[in-house]
């Protein structure tokens, strides 16, 4: 055997377990919801010999009384959810980025750690630490806004105090990664460029606008990206800390999916709702995608 085709077969050998691990727990459940989506699902027949109903289950999602409502509230919490969170951690993560960039190595290092540290640790432990912080009674940010002669506010009783409550404790967790990517990203500008806009007179605002920004695109479209799918995806802050609550007023599309499927059994209700979440993610992909790219190199 040519060493090119040994190559070849030992190559496999090796992607070969990740292969088999990606199509048993990824390609294979995605093809099953494609098809639950169009069938309406009866545990006691499988998947298979449910009997077929073509878009009635999309169309109970968008216009049915019962799950109408509470897909259209998930994915009004879930867009508002997207809008604040996207544009506010990729900031985060810029100004923060900038801040250190000019720092010694050592220095940047230990920072590197500080902000990234957060994002591995479970999100569910945070989501219990940020649920003690947010109850209304003797949560912590309760108690110290009436110790300075504040009211306390209901973080789970109002439909946008508790969309609030899911904001505020996802923005710590998400700028670690994007802090890392914009380090690298600012040590492959060439310093001659930004050297001689400022012989040119520019000042340091003008050098991040019209030098530095436009070189770091890439790496902005890539974050974006990201964080519209992880915003889009969000579900363990509100399976921890509201469940819902108002009154199922704070779901968000993930959670929404999960209750159809798991709670109420509603499988082909619930692999249409994801199957539409897929085409609103790869829609906005592709806006950002023409809107964001560059062609510049450095």
């Amino acid at each position: 055997m040519k060493l090119e085709a040994r190559q070849k077969w030992w190559g496999l050998f090796f992607v070969g377990p990740n292969l088999f691990l990606f199509a048993a727990f990824v390609l294979l459940p995605v093809l099953g919801a494609f098809v639950l989506a169009f069938k309406d699902y009866q545990a006691g027949k499988g998947v298979f010999a449910s009997p077929w109903v073509g878009l009635a289950n999309f169309r109970d999602v968008v216009a049915d009384p019962v799950f109408a409502g509470d897909f259209w509230m998930a994915l009004a919490n879930t867009a508002v959810i997207t809008i604040v969170l996207v544009p506010v951690n990729i900031g985060l993560a810029l100004v923060l980025a900038a801040m250190i960039f000019p720092l010694r190595e050592r220095i940047q290092a230990f920072f590197k750690a500080a902000f990234y540290l957060p994002g591995i640790i479970s999100a569910v432990i945070i989501a219990i630490v940020w649920q003690w912080m947010f109850t209304e009674h003797n949560g912590l940010i309760n108690l110290t806004l009436r110790g300075m002669g504040f009211a306390g506010v209901p973080w789970f009783s109002e439909r946008w105090s508790a969309v609030w409550t899911i904001i505020l404790s996802s923005i710590p967790y998400a700028p670690g990664a994007g802090i890392i990517l914009y380090l690298a990203a600012l040590g492959r500008v060439p310093p001659e460029l930004t050297e001689a806009a400022q012989i040119d007179g520019a000042g340091f605002f003008q050098r991040w606008r019209h030098v530095i920004l436009p070189l770091l695109k890439p790496t902005t479209l890539y974050m974006v990206v990201i964080s519209t799918i992880e915003s889009f995806k969000i579900f363990t802050p509100i399976y921890v800390m509201t469940r819902g609550r108002p009154a199922n007023q704070s779901t968000s599309i993930v959670y929404e999916i999960y209750q159809n499927a798991f709670d109420s059994s509603e499988f082909g209700i619930a692999s249409a709702e994801a199957i539409i979440l897929f085409a609103i993610v790869l829609v906005f992909a592709l806006i950002q995608f023409k809107y964001l790219r560059s062609d510049d190199e450095y």
